[in-house]
């Protein structure tokens, strides 16, 4: 039963950072646009969805318009940067700085406490998981299953989409500009739908995780950033990017896997207070893993070749 446990807050924790990794994929992958709007996107998601249903609202209207204010935050990081010329970090920066203030002033009318910024829904209100709920322990694989089946459907729909003619288009804005707009793409506005779009799944990402803890302070989002980033770094390293669809499988798949990583962490004994620090070491060891990969690779090679030689002789 322990093991269930962990495998079920594995899952719990790791498909809605899937999202979070689709959308940061989006940009940083694609689009090759260094945004750091993610942290603020996501806590703006999971503020407006906890904020509405703890005042009466509908789980999934909530959840929606948790995905329109993650966009939001997109939106005017993509402007920024598009119409005012502003650096794509610094953009960034400045949507997600801005988010921690927006954040407290959603969440103005439901704090409890005002020395904590903490938004808790009752037993009373329903989440997108609770309204499913029969009792007992099928309430986790209920919930494991919809954040699933909504992992899923993202997956598909990104699929489909970025094969369209706009899908390409965003693609080959990223890969080239230049050519892009010699093309006659406009390189603008596929940046803003882009970023929009990558933000609105992290608000989404924000809204699955929050319902899922019942709960939402100020600083809900520390750290996702880098969580983001080193599921895509270890996915594409474990399971390899030879197709788009392999691509984005592999970035959701490793958000599963660090989720893995950290728990396995804290169950042998690691401090939780020290997770910022085990955070940072997984990222680093993340970024090495494809060159120790290649090194291997290179290794292996030469004792072959080796064996060959000696063979011959």
């Amino acid at each position: 039963m322990d093991f269930v446990n962990l495998l079920f807050i594995i899952l719990t924790s790791g498909l809605p950072c899937s999202l979070l990794a689709l959308g940061i994929f989006i940009t940083y992958r694609l689009l090759d646009f260094a945004d750091l709007t993610a942290e603020g996107s996501f806590l703006i998601g999971g503020v407006v969805c906890i904020t509405i249903i703890k005042n009466g609202g509908n789980a999934f209207l909530a959840t929606v318009i948790a995905i329109l204010a993650g966009g939001m935050c997109g939106l005017i990081t993509g402007l920024l940067h598009t119409k005012l010329k502003i650096p794509k970090l610094l953009s960034g920066i400045i949507t997600m700085t801005a988010s921690a203030s927006i954040a407290m002033l959603i969440m103005g009318s439901t704090v409890e406490t005002m020395f904590t910024n903490v938004v808790t829904l009752s037993y009373t209100q329903d989440t997108i998981y609770s309204l499913f709920f029969v009792g007992g322990v099928w309430n986790q694989v209920i919930e494991a299953g919809i954040m699933l089946v909504i992992v899923l459907v993202v997956l598909f729909l990104l699929y489909f989409f970025f094969g369209t003619e706009y899908g390409m288009a965003i693609r080959a804005t990223g890969m080239n500009p230049q050519m892009s707009r010699a093309q006659g793409i406009n390189t603008d506005l596929s940046t803003i739908f882009a970023v929009s779009l990558s933000n609105a799944l992290i608000g989404l990402a924000g809204a699955m995780f929050c319902q899922d803890l019942r709960s939402v302070d100020v600083k809900t989002a520390s750290g996702f950033l880098v969580i983001g980033l080193a599921s895509i770094i270890i996915g594409e390293t474990i399971f390899g990017k030879k197709t788009f669809k392999n691509w984005i499988i592999s970035v959701s798949l490793g958000a599963i896997i660090y989720f893995v990583i950290v728990n396995f962490a804290i169950r042998v004994g690691f401090p939780t207070e020290m997770k910022n620090l085990l955070y940072a070491v997984l990222i680093v060891i993340a970024l090495c893993m494809p060159f120790i990969k290649d090194y291997f690779k290179k290794l292996f090679a030469k004792k072959k070749e080796g064996g060959l030689e000696s063979v011959n002789n």
